[in-house]
């Protein structure tokens, strides 16, 4: 597959992490049956679609966009997220 753009100078790492990744998939949305992220944004009274070509995690029935996920603490951009962990934490899901 050929990319869609000419590579581009990178300034930040775009990797995403999974603290605990227990029963967590990422999928790409295909096609354009409705489906919506599990939580609103704030100020909104409605769930918002997941497009089409987007990327989503799914535990469960439970679907998160990557923005709401960073929201719920579920991602994180911090690539030393394991040495920041407080012992007491004892979390497989938020």
């Amino acid at each position: 597959m050929k990319p869609l753009n000419a590579p581009h100078k990178i300034d930040h790492d775009f990797r995403l992490y999974v603290p605990y990744p227990e029963g967590w998939k990422a999928h790409i949305k295909q096609g354009w049956e409705k489906q919506y992220c599990y939580a609103k944004n704030e100020g909104e009274d409605f769930f918002h679609l997941i497009l089409n070509g987007e990327i989503f995690l799914v535990h469960g029935d439970e679907k998160y966009c990557l923005n709401c996920a960073m929201k719920q603490g579920i991602l994180t951009s911090e690539r030393l997220h394991w040495q920041n962990k407080r012992p007491d934490e004892n979390r497989t899901k938020l």
